[in-house]
């Protein structure tokens, strides 16, 4: 999704160019609206979506400690269920957070504005936050294995604060702009820093997954659950669990949904073993509830205090063009509820199509688990790494495929690599202080 916003971006003038021609069809005269409507549904669409792919790409060999549920189900010929529990934590999340978007904004905001005193604390608040999410590792028991919690603690400790370096490396220094020789195609002598996020993130989360699949067996959950999917029943603790991280998701710096699910239920047990399937489920519906939650809240979080949490919502802010007096809130109200039920309708018609769907990606399923998919990601993935981020790019990918490949080996949660954001926002927020 954040390539689509930096597509449309980069591109503003023909983007403004072909949803002009469209708007006009509607009887509108805003193609600025019309990008933003859009690039809020395809968020949404994007986040029900991607169940699929997160579900049958990627998925481990046998000697992989650490698993994520959706992989566990699939591997035990239940990837089906876990994708309708993904689709279906996603549809909660956005009518949830819908129903309580304004509150919440009148709340952050004027006349409330609960965010200028939370904005005050905010690198405390990272740091309260890193800290849960590092002694939520000792309540996990890896695959049936039960290890001391202090061993456990600690190896995610080493892992958050290994990514934690690599991520000021990334953001806080001048690596961006060393003196090294590049490739041909990168005559500047630099790079900009952001574009380091896209190696640094590919390494960590996506080629050091995909390596691991390599030597897995491909997987197919048609012949024993062709006609059996299990669903997550979701209870009030969890809309309540949904609501709570999709708010911090959506109004603090730095939070991604993992850490979120993980904060807002630190003895949930991610990674149990593969016949757990109520927890696993429950995890994976929270998680896509809280991405949803989240995505709707980052639309308020840009309205009221004018912080654009995501990719997307950057897109979405620069296409809108406002004034000044046309950009303080609670005057863009309308404007956000129009986008809003873009969302809305975004995951009603995505969750419909994708159930409608769901029957029928037989085929599908079975080239997604292939080594050949795995392989062609790999390609890819690293090939726009270096078109786009050089020489400089390469070593902190390299850098990234290393650490990544550390935490499912030797059983702790992926998401204490997101120290690489954590620790350069807090130090940030603290020399602001």
């Amino acid at each position: 999704m954040n390539n689509i916003a930096a597509l449309l971006s980069g591109y503003a003038s023909s983007s403004f160019g072909i949803f002009a021609g469209l708007s006009a069809t509607i009887g509108s005269s805003a193609p600025g609206i019309s990008i933003s409507s859009f690039l809020s549904s395809a968020l949404i669409a994007h986040i029900v979506a991607e169940s699929v792919p997160s579900t049958y790409v990627g998925i481990p060999s046998g000697d992989v400690v650490s698993v994520l549920p959706a992989h566990r189900l699939a591997r035990s010929g239940l990837g089906r269920s876990a994708v309708r529990a993904s689709a279906d934590g996603a549809l909660a999340g956005v009518l949830a957070s819908t129903v309580l978007l304004v509150p919440v904004c009148f709340l952050m905001g004027e006349p409330v504005n609960v965010y200028d005193v939370l904005r005050k604390a905010m690198g405390a608040i990272v740091i309260f936050f890193s800290c849960v999410l590092l002694i939520s590792e000792g309540s996990r028991v890896v695959s049936g294995r039960k290890r001391s919690r202090l061993i456990r603690i600690s190896r995610g400790t080493l892992v958050f604060l290994a990514s934690g370096l690599l991520g000021h490396v990334v953001l806080k220094t001048g690596f961006f702009a060393c003196a090294v020789p590049d490739f041909p195609w990168m005559p500047v002598g630099f790079v900009p820093r952001e574009s380091l996020l896209l190696p640094m993130f590919a390494g960590l989360f996506g080629i050091s997954s995909l390596i691991l699949s390599l030597g897995s067996v491909q997987v197919s959950d048609l012949q024993t659950t062709s006609h059996c999917v299990h669903r997550h029943k979701p209870c009030a603790k969890d809309v309540l669990l949904c609501l709570v991280g999709g708010t911090v998701v959506g109004w603090m710096p730095g939070m991604t949904s993992g850490s979120a699910a993980t904060l807002c239920a630190p003895t949930m047990r991610e990674t149990l073993h593969h016949t757990d399937i109520p927890s696993s489920l429950r995890f994976i519906w929270l998680y896509s509830s809280i991405s949803a939650s989240g995505a709707v809240f980052a639309l308020g979080a840009l309205f009221t205090i004018m912080r654009a949490r995501s990719g997307s919502m950057d897109a979405v802010d620069m296409f809108l063009d406002r004034s000044l007096d046309d950009y303080m809130w609670p005057t863009t109200l309308p404007l956000m509820s129009s986008l809003a039920m873009s969302m809305v309708l975004s995951v009603l018609a995505s969750h419909a199509l994708l159930k409608f769907l769901d029957s029928r990606l037989r085929g599908l399923r079975n080239v997604l688990g292939s080594t050949a998919v795995a392989l062609a990601a790999l390609a890819f993935i690293v090939s726009l790494s270096l078109a786009l981020t050089g020489t400089r790019g390469a070593m902190v990918l390299s850098a990234s495929v290393l650490l990544g490949l550390l935490p499912p080996l030797v059983g702790v949660r992926r998401i204490q690599l997101m120290g690489c954001l954590l620790v350069p926002i807090a130090e940030t927020l603290l020399a602001m202080a």
